[in-house]
């Protein structure tokens, strides 16, 4: 449900879902949208004072994510000698003219590219290239996870999520972010993890970590790791 308030930092438009939940949440999104949670029986005035009490906050927020496409966009273009994150290593790119290819020699990760492709053509090669290869490593580690932990996903997903790096639907279905192939192995195993456990524990209570700490004892290096470094998995 689109909805819109006038605060005294000028008007907000947002779009309103309610759900069944006991409070209320903002979501600022990638882009600059605005989408409050709220309980599904609370009246409309609720959320549009929320957002209201909240209207410095979203547009800090708002701006963040500008500063954030900015700097993307100004990124410069994947060039030989440039470094690239993969499963905990920084490797060499190393860019030749040819049939479409990438592999990993050493240190170094052979792209081979058609001369006429233009710069968003090769990201867009390389970055279908870690997709596969993150879906490979998802698969490998949930064959190797789920028999341990009891219990298997409905469906799962790997896609770019901005915010996330896993995620549990309440019907079992599972989603993770490809860029965790960029990151070390640890961490992505930390998030099957976690994720899988959610099939028993939809919170994160004491009981839930106890579940995580089960299979892997060291969660809590990865999961730092990956609130420190997060922002740098990226080419």
């Amino acid at each position: 449900m689109k909805r819109s308030v006038l605060t005294p930092l000028g008007k907000i438009e947002y779009d309103l879902q309610q759900t069944q939940r006991k409070s209320v949440e903002i979501r600022v999104m990638p882009g600059g949208n605005i989408r409050v949670f709220a309980p599904l029986r609370a009246p409309l005035r609720v959320s549009d004072e929320f957002v209201r009490s909240r209207a410095e906050w979203i547009l800090q927020a708002r701006e963040q994510f500008v500063r954030y496409e900015q700097a993307r966009r100004a990124e410069s273009s994947l060039e030989s000698g440039q470094r690239i994150p993969l499963e905990g290593r920084s490797l060499t790119l190393n860019l030749m003219e040819g049939a479409p290819s990438i592999e990993v020699k050493g240190d170094e990760l052979l792209m081979r590219a058609p001369g006429d492709w233009d710069e968003q053509a090769r990201r867009e090669f390389l970055t279908q290239w870690c997709v596969q290869r993150a879906k490979e490593r998802f698969a490998g580690r949930m064959a190797y996870y789920q028999p341990l932990i009891g219990r298997g996903p409905g469906k799962v997903t790997v896609r770019d999520q901005r915010t996330k790096w896993g995620s549990c639907s309440n019907l079992g279905n599972i989603n993770f972010n490809w860029r965790l192939i960029l990151a070390p192995r640890e961490c992505l195993d930390y998030v099957v993890i976690h994720e899988l456990c959610h099939l028993y524990e939809f919170n994160h209570s004491e009981r839930f970590w106890r579940r995580v700490e089960r299979y892997q004892s060291d969660y809590l290096i990865w999961k730092k790791w990956l609130k420190q470094n997060g922002q740098s998995l990226k080419f």
